[in-house]
């Protein structure tokens, strides 16, 4: 998997990266990581083993996460992402509920706690038992698009990372990008 650079939205990658490193500290044992594919072509993508897909702008890594815990099924995250040259980044998770999930405004709610984090574009609705939260969080220096997406077994999280300077294209390419996702398997 691609890491963060200096410049790019490390703010929002490590938001991102949290939410991952606690269902790994949740789990009793060692992560099993795997990277599936890397550099992929742009285009429609799904995860190897994955219930979701979505179409990609730029070239992808597709990586699976395997938490095994001896007292519950083991834990299986697919997540794609891929970044431009110009620090552009576009990841989509998979992410099993484990337990009584919580309000899907907590993830917002623990962004706009950050020292000068501005939350915007609020969106939220439900739909035949799916339900979607969509916002932005711009930071001094970068932004970040966000759509959570939750069923009755299953979290989504589609996110768009951009320095300040791509805001513009960042915004252009969300709609798409957010648009184009499709649970594939119940």
């Amino acid at each position: 998997m691609d890491m963060p650079e200096r410049g790019l939205p490390v703010t929002a990658f490590r938001l991102v990266a949290a939410t991952l490193l606690a269902l790994v500290i949740a789990a009793p044992a060692q992560a099993q990581t795997t990277v599936h594919r890397s550099n992929a072509p742009a285009g429609e993508a799904a995860p190897t083993g994955g219930s979701f897909s979505i179409r990609f702008p730029v070239d992808f890594s597709d990586v699976e996460m395997k938490v095994p815990d001896p007292n519950a099924p083991t834990l299986v995250v697919h997540m794609l992402t891929g970044i431009t040259g110009e620090k552009l980044r576009f990841s989509a998770t998979e992410i099993p509920q484990q337990g009584p999930p919580k309000p899907l405004d907590s993830f917002m709610d623990e962004a706009k706690r950050r020292p000068g984090a501005v939350v915007s574009d609020i969106q939220h609705g439900q739909k035949e038992g799916v339900e979607t939260l969509s916002y932005a969080l711009t930071e001094p220096n970068d932004g970040t698009y966000f759509r959570v997406i939750r069923t009755k077994t299953t979290g989504y999280l589609l996110v768009i990372q951009y320095p300040r300077t791509l805001f513009n294209k960042a915004a252009g390419l969300k709609d798409e990008f957010f648009n184009s996702f499709k649970i594939t398997k119940p």
